[in-house]
């Protein structure tokens, strides 16, 4: 595993500019987004390996009651997830009343260790480009699927965090991300994962 790491990244200092790195999630972005091409980065290490999950039950609670809010409200937001280091429960959103939605706190209770633990947690509210329906619908379009796109296609689910549907290949081509950029424009994302084996080609429900 080592050794396929700095083979990677030394393979990718070879074929495109020194990348641009995003610690937080483990991210090199090998080319970025443009009007005309698909960004595509490489995950060396998903970034759940060094998180601690020490007292996030009252954050998973918070995050199924806003992922119901963005199924019932898929025009306004986009979908939540939870950044980590400190905790906090990020809610994004697309229209001016899916600002005020996403703002709203979250409070209930759960069971835990034999007691009723209450809690309420204030999301951090995040503008961004594309909302859930909008994800959920390239995802789901079977007329025009993405991962027909090229032989190379591993995976495709909703990333949160970036606001993409992400379609994981394990080659890639200047033309496929032409042909992605112009087909779904802002709504995909490469990931490139030049180790991964084609198995099965599955619709992630991200």
């Amino acid at each position: 595993m080592r050794s396929r790491l700095i083979f990677a990244l030394v393979f990718l200092y070879a074929v495109t500019a020194a990348p641009v790195f995003h610690l937080r999630e483990w991210r090199l972005i090998v080319h970025p987004a443009s009007e005309e091409a698909a960004e595509v980065y490489f995950q060396p290490i998903h970034p759940v390996m060094f998180r601690s999950y020490e007292g996030i039950e009252p954050f998973n609670q918070a995050f199924i009651a806003a992922e119901q809010r963005a199924e019932a409200y898929s025009h306004d937001l986009a979908p939540p997830y939870i950044r980590h280091g400190p905790y906090r429960l990020i809610t994004p959103y697309v229209t001016e009343r899916g600002r005020e939605l996403a703002a709203l706190p979250f409070a209930g209770t759960y069971w835990s260790e034999g007691k009723t633990v209450r809690y309420r947690i204030v999301p951090q509210a995040e503008q961004v480009r594309n909302s859930h329906a909008e994800l959920r619908a390239l995802l789901e379009e079977k007329r025009d699927d993405p991962l027909d796109e090229t032989e190379a296609s591993l995976s495709m689910g909703v990333y949160a965090e970036l606001n993409r549907v992400v379609l994981e290949v394990n080659a890639f081509d200047q033309n496929l991300r032409r042909r992605l950029a112009a087909k779904y424009g802002g709504l995909i994302a490469i990931q490139w994962s030049p180790f991964g084996e084609r198995l099965q080609l599955l619709s992630l429900k991200g």
